[in-house]
């Protein structure tokens, strides 16, 4: 089930959205529901409490008490993977979006012609990214983790490390170039001989360094550098 956060000021901004999800989900026959919020506070409240589940929030940028730049840093503090697609009246804040990792941005003046397309992009990202895990071999047991929860792995010799959020984390034996293999054409990039990046994860790049959503900093070496920055780019298309 599909779980989507709609929060806008303007009461018809917010009852469009939520009829043209519902109609999307009953074309695609795909079971989900709609919460709508009139503001960022009460949609920030449901993750300091602990209660929110949601799989996307459509968020206006410009609201009155707690605008959607200023509620989406607040969420990204509880949640890293939460898609956020900005709906905005304006594009003068697109750039700001890197930030909190928006995923994507519909202007309101082309809600009519453009949302239905937007929304099955999400949607279709939203699907790959359940179906896409990582699997290894400890002892006797396979673990499997979703690729979208993984922040990074990290080598140091013959043992990798898998870190997540919420300081999780798995090890195994193995080797880094195995896993650069495999994950390389799913938003993983090796920014260095000992580590292997998520992309998606990845919220600023300076030099020699790039900082993921939890605030890691993880060393860039210098061959690596424009292949880092290239990965990171494509990430934030």
């Amino acid at each position: 089930m599909l779980k989507i956060a709609v929060c806008d000021d303007e009461p018809e901004i917010c009852e469009y959205l939520r009829t043209q999800v519902l109609d999307f989900f009953a074309a695609e026959d795909i079971d989900g529901s709609v919460s709508i919020f009139n503001d960022g506070l009460p949609l920030v409240k449901t993750y300091e409490d602990g209660t929110a589940d949601f799989d996307m929030i459509l968020l206006d940028i410009t609201m009155k008490q707690c605008d959607g730049l200023s509620a989406a840093k607040k969420i990204r503090e509880y949640n890293c993977d939460v898609m956020i697609v900005f709906v905005t009246a304006s594009a003068e804040y697109v750039f700001s979006g890197y930030e909190v990792r928006a995923f994507r941005y519909i202007l309101k003046p082309e809600l009519l012609h453009g949302f239905r397309r937007v929304f099955s992009e999400c949607v279709a990202e939203l699907t790959k990214k359940d179906e896409s895990v990582f699997s290894f071999q400890t002892g006797a047991d396979t673990v499997s983790i979703p690729l979208r929860e993984i922040l990074y792995f990290e080598s140091d010799r013959r043992k990798i490390s898998i870190v997540c959020p919420n300081d999780r984390e798995y090890t195994f034996y193995g080797k880094l170039d195995n896993i650069e293999n495999q994950l390389k054409k799913l938003d993983f990039v090796r920014c260095h001989q000992s580590f292997l990046v998520n992309t998606k994860k990845i919220l600023s790049l300076r030099g020699t360094e790039l900082a993921l959503v939890n605030e890691t900093v993880i060393p860039v070496s210098k061959r690596r550098a424009k292949e880092t920055s290239e990965a990171f780019l494509w990430a934030m298309r």
